[in-house]
């Protein structure tokens, strides 16, 4: 029986130039570590460029801070212009929302973070992506509910965790089409999708329940992954010769700790006709397309 893989195994990356979003804390600056460690180049991309600054020092070896707010356009354009070629793009950012809020484009922020963001983004830079896009999803997108019509949340009850996993549902929907995109076009990009099964992070929590967050934070620490070994997932998708369109998550009970291994999606997730119904949308929404 083969040894867990740890970051440790990781192929070397010097000559790599990676760019992790969300990666001011967390699991974001915990795979940009990772990424460094392993000789990339990375930019550290967070919505404040002051903790950018901070977490690209701390880290060291070339890393490079850069704002990027996937909830305005007009920053996410900004961040394209500027960033340059780059070998893998990782969509680290995301939020667990406790309120319905919108963007000033007026979309829900859960939606607009977590897939529309990044949709727009990875369409302006594909033709500079030499390597791979990955994007960190969750199990939860097992029980997202995709209205295409309402995904906004402006007709249907809105709840914390209803508009969470109709994001990750929607987010492995959108790496669905665009690799089919990818491989009809014979491009080299290649994609995964991953998850840090129940990872130690400030995300770990129970939308609209605050008065429990304590709890599940304090068993968080004691029971799941931390945040390195949720990395580590990351890493694995990021890095290792896998097929494209893979799903990398741990590979313990109920997929909720554990070493990187291949996993599935929901029956839901690989709908490919759903994926381009919602493509579809998030173009529409976006204003953008798939440019090789």
């Amino acid at each position: 029986m083969s040894s867990p893989w740890t970051a440790a195994q990781m192929p070397r990356l010097d000559g790599t130039r990676v760019v992790v979003t969300g990666a001011t804390r967390g699991l974001g600056e915990a795979t940009a570590r990772g990424a460094a460690d392993a000789g990339a180049t990375v930019v550290v991309a967070g919505r404040g460029a002051d903790a950018a600054a901070q977490v690209a020092r701390s880290i060291g070896g070339g890393a490079t801070p850069a704002v990027l707010d996937l909830t305005d356009r007009d920053s996410i354009h900004a961040f394209a212009e500027s960033v340059g070629d780059i070998d893998v793009l990782i969509h680290n950012a995301g939020v667990l929302p406790t309120r319905r809020t919108v963007t000033a484009d007026g979309h829900e922020t859960t939606l607009a973070t977590n897939v529309l963001g990044p949709f727009l983004l990875t369409n302006l830079l594909a033709p500079r992506i030499r390597d791979r896009v990955v994007a960190v999803n969750s199990t939860v997108h097992h029980a997202g509910r995709l209205d295409l019509d309402d995904l906004d949340f402006t007709r249907r009850r809105f709840t914390g965790a209803a508009a969470y996993s109709q994001s990750k549902l929607a987010q492995a929907l959108w790496m669905l089409a665009l690799d089919r995109r990818l491989r009809a076009a014979r491009s080299d990009l290649t994609t995964a999708l991953t998850h840090p099964g129940w990872a130690a992070t400030e995300i770990t929590a129970l939308p609209g329940v605050p008065a429990l967050t304590p709890f599940i934070t304090w068993l968080g620490n004691t029971v799941a992954n931390s945040v390195v070994e949720g990395a580590a997932c990351t890493l694995y998708a990021a890095t290792m010769p896998i097929p494209s369109g893979s799903f990398v998550g741990p590979a313990g009970f109920g997929g909720l700790r554990g070493s990187p291994t291949l996993v599935g999606r929901s029956a839901t997730a690989s709908d490919t006709a759903l994926a381009e119904r919602f493509w579809d949308a998030a173009a529409e929404l976006t204003g953008s397309e798939l440019h090789l």
